[in-house]
């Protein structure tokens, strides 16, 4: 069999059943041109068309390659042409096993691929639980939003259902929120919310405080003040607990003269008192240690002295809890 037989016979072939060289192109999903090559002698049909061309022309694949001699009984068929239907057949066996491999590849990166697109898209959201203040609130188009600090950006936070948004504050009370948010886009949802009780001090490393002055360690006038706040980094809530120093000293106002007494360096709180009777005020100092919690500091001969009592009385143990554990 030749190029020009079969291209002579599929041109029969096809006007016999009525189809155009551009129809029975779109059935084999090659170009008319491909099609017009064959049938002018040009070039054989790829060996993985045969089967779908067969069928395009309603022949049986031996009866395409023997250009219909097959149909006559008894004709017989050339070596060439046997070669030809076996590797015709071998190689269609070929192309589906490749196929469908490809065809399970494909659908295993597919599915690989939605499932890290999956993974992406939910490892953008956190929902979490924390304890904070409430930076800002606003409504906005009849939507309550509260913003929070977080890295640099401010989270917004839509208030849901159950959130009583005209109860929340933005100042140092602090919350306890439970929250869903977006972590490229710093939005999400605010689940609840509820007051702790507790009180922040964000802002204590800063902030300037009350001098005061009273009688103290046989001196009519001693000032004191807390100051140089930081937190404390082996106290829970991590960053809330702060300790400072408690400076006390005399002041010559005529002179303008200073005079440091004492300096009780990273307690919690102080509190004065007169826990020996002798009509004197101490110092009592909540210290940072639990092992010795409590440090006096008492005027005796013109100094001073620091005794580590394993305890105190009640009511100065009350003055001398700090706002963060209130």
């Amino acid at each position: 069999m030749t190029k020009e037989t079969l291209g002579t016979f599929i041109t029969q072939r096809r006007k016999d059943i009525g189809l155009t060289q551009k129809e029975l192109a779109d059935q084999l999903h090659v170009t008319d041109k491909a099609v017009s090559k064959w049938e002018r002698g040009l070039s054989f049909p790829d060996v993985t068309l045969l089967e779908p061309l067969a069928a395009a022309l309603d022949l049986s694949v031996t009866q395409l390659m023997t250009c219909g001699q097959a149909e006559e009984e008894g004709s017989a068929m050339t070596e060439e042409t046997r070669n030809l239907l076996e590797l015709s057949a071998d190689s269609l066996q070929n192309e589906r096993r490749r196929g469908r491999r490809r065809v399970a590849v494909l659908s295993a990166l597919l599915m690989v691929g939605i499932l890290l697109l999956l993974v992406g898209y939910l490892s953008r959201f956190t929902t979490e639980i924390r304890k904070e203040t409430i930076f800002m609130k606003e409504t906005v188009g009849g939507v309550h939003y509260i913003y929070l600090k977080e890295n640099g950006h401010l989270l917004q936070l839509e208030c849901g259902k159950e959130v009583d948004f005209e109860a929340i504050t933005a100042d140092n009370l602090r919350y306890e929120l439970e929250c869903r948010w977006n972590r490229n886009t710093y939005q999400g949802t605010l689940l609840s919310c509820e007051p702790t009780g507790e009180i922040s001090l964000g802002g204590l490393m800063d902030a300037e405080f009350e001098i005061m002055v009273e009688p103290l360690f046989g001196h009519e006038a001693v000032y004191y003040t807390c100051e140089n706040f930081y937190p404390d980094p082996y106290r829970e809530p991590a960053g809330k607990a702060y300790l400072c120093d408690y400076r006390f000293w005399l002041w010559d106002r005529e002179t303008d003269v200073t005079q440091d007494l004492l300096v009780v360096e990273d307690c919690i709180e102080t509190t004065l008192a007169d826990l020996d009777g002798d009509g004197w005020k101490e110092v009592i100092a909540r210290t940072r240690w639990p092992e010795k919690p409590y440090t006096v500091y008492s005027w005796k001969d013109g100094e001073i002295l620091q005794t580590w009592p394993e305890t105190v009385p009640e009511e100065i143990q009350d003055k001398l809890i700090a706002i963060w554990e209130r």
